[in-house]
């Protein structure tokens, strides 16, 4: 085996203890790290995804076989691909007209749409969640519904029978959900049972159903499916989505908007 032989293999080596710590790298910050041109770092990436030791992603890498869990609270989860959530909540907002009844799900990217409000007026807007009411009643131009239950401290959110019951009788024009785990063939997924229920009930309450995640949920896997994608009418995500799924999607007659 030759010198470079020996390099290639120490990279590649490299490459995928980098990505399992780092959960996702692109191919520009890989090239950088290992002062190759981004065509090497290509070449590797279909070396190490064709062993099954990492995932090919558009521009990148990510981490295979990684698992959604509950256990990172939501105060937390914000973090996590930030940027992208941003994007992905004031293009969302886009589609969203004034005077509208809305469905805003909890969780981090939910939050982001949220935020992305404040040019919004006569807007209803209904949720369990504590931390989209703060960031709408900062805003202060929204009316306000808020679900009722038992309050789960890690989600900031709340949860039960009683929310339940609640959503069973609204009606809204637009329903915006996130999710833990995103599969083309097991659709939507959530960490429980009783969370796949519940969002289960958020999408029965309006006929136009927005799916707000960032692309790394597409390469998780949760216990509990909720519903298929084709339930979705708009799914919204980043511009790191494989091209294949992305493909898959569209087949599917869901309007896939990538930002």
């Amino acid at each position: 085996m030759s010198s470079s032989d020996l390099m290639s293999l120490e990279r590649q080596g490299q490459i995928v203890e980098l990505v399992n710590q780092m959960g996702r790298m692109t191919v520009a910050q890989l090239s950088e790290r290992f002062g190759v041109s981004e065509t090497t770092i290509r070449r590797d990436l279909v070396t190490l995804a064709a062993r099954n030791l990492i995932r090919r992603t558009h521009g990148g890498a990510m981490r295979i076989g990684s698992v959604a869990t509950s256990e990172i609270p939501i105060l937390q989860r914000q973090n996590q691909h930030a940027a992208e959530k941003e994007r992905i909540g004031a293009a969302t907002a886009e589609l969203i007209r004034n005077g509208e009844t809305l469905l805003i799900a909890g969780g981090s990217t939910g939050l982001a749409v949220a935020r992305h409000l404040n040019r919004h007026t006569g807007l209803t807007i209904i949720t369990e969640s504590l931390l989209v009411v703060q960031e709408l009643l900062r805003q202060g131009q929204h009316r306000l519904i808020m679900l009722g239950g038992t309050v789960d401290p890690n989600e900031q959110a709340v949860r039960g029978t009683l929310a339940r019951q609640m959503l069973a009788q609204l009606c809204v024009d637009k329903v915006i959900i996130g999710a833990r785990a995103v599969s083309v063939t097991r659709g939507i997924s959530a960490e429980t049972p009783e969370e796949a229920e519940f969002l289960r009930a958020y999408l029965e309450c309006g006929d136009h159903r927005i799916l707000v995640t960032d692309s790394s949920k597409f390469h998780l896997s949760a216990l509990a499916t909720l519903a298929p994608l084709s339930a979705i009418n708009t799914l919204v995500t980043d511009t790191n989505l494989d091209e294949d799924i992305a493909r898959q999607i569209r087949e599917m007659d869901v309007y896939l908007l990538l930002v």
